[in-house]
């Protein structure tokens, strides 16, 4: 049997001020071929379909549109709520698509559930593993205070609630091939060289640093399909891998695009290849006095693309962004760097604002109006002040 994976397609995002809604219209047209080219039999998507909680009424159509596609070609189609996901909003009608061969599922409704599939060539049990938040994770247990259910949720890392819940799975795994799919930022080790690649537009997922997965929960898969980190690369080993996004949504992602294909025999031996994706614009960084960036022969290849530009001139520069806009209509960013300023050219640009912890702001303006910073009471409370924020959840 043949798989797909994408992950991180992130329906409804703009690059700066610029939709990418038509971009995404042109993936979704050329994953359905390339689906239908390779004779696939599950798609897997990773989680993230869309970009915020509450998506554009055209990006919902537009995976609609997709998912119908999909099942015209009598393909299975798994997917999972990502953190950029509303969860309640992505899968409240999971128990009524299933029947239909979509299979969705968010949240923490169901987990620890194995789906049973049934192919040409066998059977496949396959375990979904949607972005679960440490502090939502459910606690029924009646013997403990409200201050004990905080203070439990506080200290739950991401690492101990999806292994929990691949503990549940694992006594419903018969067949004798399995597909994990999960939305994490897993990691091979406790080494720093074990540390996945990242890029500049995911959103950080860890509050005070408990955001990482050790790769070992996926122990036994087959193969796992994550989501999350927008550059393709495996984690640990071979078979737990990002498939990366369709489209770059930072100027961090500047390499090749690609969907993974992965090839399946009945015992779970797998052959797995990437297909490339040329479709949506790319990005192009430049570093140069404008003399030098304004020369039509500099950067042929930057007009049809986003452009982030580094201007070195030593003097004052007016109008800069009107004037690369000219040149290059799709210029989002202009940083000044004065040649012989302290700022080196590599210097890493400003920090999206995806990737700043909100928990350090947090922090950090309190330690300002209190003159100290917080105890560790102040600290856990704080804590779960921002990660209710982050989910959405007022109570």
């Amino acid at each position: 049997m043949r798989i797909a994976h994408t992950s991180d397609w992130h329906l409804g995002r703009s690059f700066g001020p610029v939709s990418l809604h038509e971009d995404q219209v042109a993936f979704c047209d050329v994953f359905v071929d390339l689906v239908g080219e390779h004779d696939v039999d599950l798609v897997l998507i990773a989680g993230d379909i869309f970009d915020r909680a509450i998506a554009p009424t055209e990006s919902i159509e537009l995976f609609r549109t997709t998912l119908r596609r999909l099942r015209d070609l009598d393909v299975t189609v798994a997917v999972i709520s990502g953190n950029h996901d509303g969860a309640d909003r992505l899968s409240p009608y999971d128990d009524l698509l299933d029947g239909s061969g979509v299979y969705v599922r968010g949240g923490y409704e169901g987990i620890g559930r194995v789906i049973s599939l049934e192919f040409d060539d066998g059977p496949l049990d396959l375990v979904l593993l949607p972005f679960l938040d440490p502090i939502a994770s459910p606690d029924d247990d009646p013997d403990r205070t409200a201050d004990e259910k905080l203070e439990r949720s506080v200290r739950r890392t991401h690492h101990e609630v999806l292994a929990s819940a691949v503990a549940q799975a694992r006594p419903g795994l018969h067949a004798s091939r399995s597909v994990a799919v999960a939305h994490a930022f897993v990691i091979g080790g406790d080494r720093p060289e074990d540390r996945p690649q990242e890029s500049e537009s995911e959103r950080v997922l860890e509050i005070g640093g408990h955001g990482a997965v050790n790769a070992s929960v996926f122990e036994g898969f087959s193969y796992t399909a994550l989501g999350h980190l927008h550059r393709p690369q495996h984690v640990g080993r071979e078979t737990i891998r990002y498939c990366g996004t369709p489209l770059a949504y930072s100027f961090s992602e500047d390499h090749q695009k690609s969907i993974t294909i992965v090839e399946m025999d009945v015992d779970g031996a797998v052959e797995i290849k990437t297909v490339d994706l040329n479709v949506g614009r790319k990005v192009y960084s430049m570093m140069g006095t404008m003399e030098e960036l304004l020369d039509p022969a500099s950067h042929p290849q930057a007009v049809e693309r986003f452009v982030r530009a580094t201007v070195t001139d030593p003097g004052l520069v007016l109008d800069a962004k009107s004037k690369l806009e000219a040149q290059y209509p799709l210029t989002i960013e202009v940083h000044l760097q004065p040649s012989g300023s302290t700022t080196t050219a590599e210097a890493a640009p400003p920090a999206s604002p995806d990737r700043i912890d909100p928990l350090e702001t947090v922090i950090a303006f309190w330690t300002e109006r209190q003159g100290a910073g917080p105890n560790d009471l102040e600290r856990r409370l704080l804590t779960a002040a921002v990660e209710a924020a982050a989910t959405g959840d007022a109570s």
